[in-house]
């Protein structure tokens, strides 16, 4: 790839590249393109094409109740509450 394809494909994407840092971009560019270049010459005949899926089960715990917090305990450990909810600063000014 030359620095003229890279600036177009720069353009395409809407990115800016400074003329300083275009030949840094344009060596790490090229050697992502050899790294894929050596990935498709590999010989994955040998890989049955099933193979390549791995069987995945959702494990999951199963569902218990659980002791939980009462309003009580949780009026007492909120930095502020009231009429049975917790008091947080506005973040979102309106």
């Amino acid at each position: 790839m030359d620095l003229e394809t890279l600036k177009n494909i720069a353009g395409l994407a809407r990115l800016k590249v400074k003329e300083e840092e275009a030949q840094g971009f344009l060596n790490d560019f090229n050697k992502v393109l050899d790294y894929v270049d050596q990935v498709k010459s590999l010989d994955t005949s040998s890989i049955a094409e099933d193979s390549v899926y791995a069987v995945q089960e959702n494990i999951t715990r199963r569902d218990e109740v659980e002791n939980t917090l009462t309003r009580d305990d949780l009026s007492s450990i909120a930095p502020d509450y009231e009429n049975g909810y917790i008091v947080v600063p506005k973040v979102i000014e309106t």
